[in-house]
Formats: C-alpha cells, structure tokens, sequence
C-alpha cells in the first residue's frame, strides 16, 4: 500500500511527541489537531471514537507543562470512565444523560503526566461482551480488517491506536477487555496488578476484577503512563506495592510455563496455536527456560466463581430501570438484549452466591501463588479464535455464556488474582494478514517483570513499523 507522505508525526510513538514538544519542534495545539484529523478521515469507517472532548482538549493542550513526560500528547478515555463535565455513557441508551461531576484519580494523574483527553471510545453495553457493539453507538471495526470486529471491551481504544489517531490510549480490564482488542488489532494491552494504580472510580475505589491502563503501539508509553499513574494513596489495608520511578531492565532466565489448551480444554485454532508456539520459541532464543504444563485452573469451577462475582453486582439493574422508565425493560429500549439476558442471570443468582465465589476467588489466588513459586511467567493464547465478522456476534443477539466465556479463554484468571497481565503483538498470520496477540501473565506485583519481558520481545522482533491498511498511515 502507498503511504500518506505528510504526516511525520506517525514516525512517533507518544513519548517520542513529547520531546517534539519539548525541543519546540511542534506544539500541543498541533498535536491535537493532527490527532482530530485522523478521526475525521477514518472514523467514519472504525467507529471508534463516539464522544467528542475537542472544546476541553484545546484548553488542557494549550496550558499543559511541556515538561511532563507526554507534554501534550492526545489521547482517548474509554466510555466506562468518567471525565469531568463530559458524559459518561458505559455504551448505554439508560446512561445519555449521565454527565460526569468529576474525574477519579486515575485519570487526574494521566492528565497530570502531560497526556490531553481528546475524546472518548466506544465499549459494549457495560462492557458486558468481548466485542465492541452497542445500540447507541454501534460497532467498533477493526483497522486490519473493516469486515471483522475489534474486540472488546475496549476495542474503541484498540482500533484508535491500531489506526494512527493516538499512540497511546486508555483501557479497562476487568476479565481481558485490554488484551482481547489489544491481540485482534495488533498494538500492545496491558492489565496491572490490582491496586498497583490509582483508582479509575470517583469513590475511590479497587473493584476485585477491573484494572486501568493502557493501549498503546511502544512498550516504553505503556510503561510510562503505568508510571505516572501509580496509587500513591494509602487505604485501610495500605497499598502493598512500592512506587517506582522506572521499568528494571529483565535479569536472568526465566522459567516460562506454556499452556494452549483453554481453562475447558478447548483447542486454539491453528493461527492461534501458531503464534504462541512460535512466541514460545523466541522466548528460548532470548535464553528462557519454557516448559509446557497442563492447565492450572478448572474452567467450570473458575467461571461459576467468576460470574457469581460480577453478576452479583448487577442484581436489582432491571427493577430500578423498569420502575425509572415505567416500562417492561424489554419494551423501554433502555438495554440492549445481550444485556437483559445478561443481567437477569444475575437477578436469579440462589442466595449466598456472592459470598461463596469470593470465598472460590479466595482459594485461586492461594492455588495460583503456588503455580507461580513455580513459574516466573505464565505464556497462553489470548483469545482461542480469529476476529469475527460483526453479523456473528452482536448486541442484539441473546446472550451466550459458554461463547462469552470460551472467548476470553485464561485472561480473566489474572483479574481474579489480582496479577498482571500483557498481550504482546508478535505475529501476523500469512493467510488472512491479520495480527495475533501472545499473553504473558505473572504473579500479583510482579508487572515490571512483564514490562522488562514486554521490552525484551519488542527489541528481539520489532513491531512498531507494521501499520493497519485502514489507518493514517495510508489512508
């Protein structure tokens, strides 16, 4: 494909923006300009970006201290978080008029750091899917393939930073929302540790699964907005990690435990299997010690913890939507069907479940301290499927639980022990040119040793000058 000669600023990841910044070689102001340019030409066909933030964007750019580590850089704030005076959404016709009072700590930070809320991304209804799609904004495409979806839940942020309008953007993580979006459109998703940020909630909060952080084409961005926005306040329990000012470079050997099969003994599909097996091979050129091992974790009994944890969460949505609109839920037009059938699972939870899970998610997080005294890092496939095609999966559809669950696979293992974890782009697949993402994942804490890893590939097999077709690059 022939690539579009005027724009430079693409040669860029976001930290190498800011020190454009910096020398006076371009300004905040310019930067954002650039940014708005990209979604205008292709968003039209990604549908990523669903709020526009330009009017408070100017503001933030044209004051921002060029001395902060990303100096002006735009980016974009996924729609399940809020930002001051911008609406809220979480994807949902129920939320339109919800406008955000404040901006939690997480995202203070991040502005504090110099990056400049250009706008906001389009998840899933709730972010309750691991596609992108929902009745009030629609689909989210992806830039490799405009024929496919871009995975979710924050397929927005992928397909923006996958497409050229960004080179970082925020995510949430609460069973694989980074990382899914992160291996379809070939940029780089982490999930943190919990607790290691600042909370992305007003009330300040840690939920037990969801994490903030970021997307991002350079492992060094990922790394440094993972260091401007550490949790520096200390609550009841105190935060157990240490603040840190850099990413340790990676020392010695590790021992990698390989695993392809899913929590349900499912098999990947063969392009999947592929790129594991072959990230698995640069892991022993790189010196590392990888061992295939069974699976740790049953995914009947994983699961049936996992949903009685977050479907507890959503008992009483339907009553208090219903008693709001004075409509069946199903006639209001409130929620989308893939989110009644969703929520009223959760409504028929027996009593105690909420209790009994986390009692389950207790025993894990023991079982799992024990697989990792074995095993520095945990290497298995991020989704067991390719992209699919937006007609094969959608918000109007009923709700499928054994199709959620298949397709996010291992990830939400390390939300549930409150440990990183990364999908790294690694490998294109020669049929279909499509990406195919590789998941690291490690003990609670231990998220530097995933970015010293993350750095380690990054330099071995470089990805940063394959672009999508449908991006700024070439079109």
């Amino acid at each position: 494909m022939t690539e579009v000669p005027d724009d430079p600023l693409l040669d860029h990841d976001g930290l190498g923006l800011a020190a454009l910044v910096r020398n006076g070689e371009v300004t905040p102001g310019d930067l954002l300009d650039a940014a708005m340019s990209r979604v205008g030409r292709l968003d039209e066909i990604l549908n990523s970006v669903i709020v526009d933030c330009a009017d408070r964007a100017r503001d933030h750019a044209a004051r921002v201290d060029p001395s902060t580590p990303f100096a002006g850089v735009p980016t974009f704030l996924k729609d399940l978080v809020d930002l001051a005076g911008i609406r809220r959404t979480d994807g949902s016709r129920s939320m339109l008029g919800n406008i955000s009072p404040a901006s939690p700590a997480w995202v203070t930070a991040a502005e504090a750091a110099g990056l400049v809320m250009a706008g906001k991304t389009n998840t899933p209804e709730f972010a309750s899917m691991t596609v992108t799609d929902n009745a009030v904004f629609g689909v989210t495409l992806n830039p490799w393939d405009p024929e496919l979806h871009a995975g979710g839940s924050s397929g927005g942020a992928a397909a923006a930073v996958a497409a050229g309008y960004t080179p970082v953007a925020h995510g949430t993580d609460g069973g694989g929302s980074n990382r899914i979006p992160a291996s379809w459109c070939g940029v780089f998703g982490m999930k943190p540790s919990r607790g290691r940020l600042a909370s992305g909630d007003l009330d300040g909060t840690h939920p037990v699964f969801k994490t903030h952080l970021a997307l991002s084409r350079s492992v060094r961005d990922n790394a440094a907005v993972f260091l401007a926005t550490q949790n520096t306040v200390r609550g009841p329990l105190g935060n157990p990690y240490p603040h840190i000012d850099t990413i340790p470079g990676l020392q010695g050997r590790l021992r990698i435990a390989l695993t392809l099969e899913g929590p349900f003994g499912d098999v990947p599909d063969p392009a999947i299997q592929a790129a594991v097996e072959d990230t698995a091979r640069l892991c022993e050129a790189l010196g590392h010690e990888v061992v295939p091992v069974d699976h740790p974790v049953d995914g009947e009994e994983f699961y049936a913890m996992y949903s009685g944890i977050f479907l507890s969460r959503t008992v009483g949505m339907i009553k208090m939507l219903e008693e709001a609109s004075g409509l069946p839920i199903e006639d209001s037009g409130l929620l989308t069907r893939c989110t009644i059938d969703f929520v009223r699972s959760g409504d028929l939870l027996p009593e105690g479940t909420a209790a009994t899970a986390e009692a389950a998610r207790v025993a894990l997080e023991a079982h799992m301290a024990g697989f990792f005294a074995n095993h520095d890092v945990w290497l298995t496939p991020v989704t067991p499927g390719m992209p699919m095609a937006p007609a094969s999966w959608a918000s109007s559809d009923p709700f499928d639980q054994d199709r959620s669950q298949l397709s996010m696979g291992s990830l939400p293992i390390a939300n549930a022990i409150g440990g990183p974890g990364m999908s790294v782009p690694l490998w294109w697949d020669d049929a279909t040119g499509l990406p195919v993402g590789s998941h690291f994942s490690a003990g609670p804490g231990r998220d530097e040793l995933l970015y010293a890893l993350a750095f380690q590939l990054e330099e071995a097999r470089p990805w940063a000058g394959r672009w999508a077709p449908t991006s700024a690059k070439y079109l």
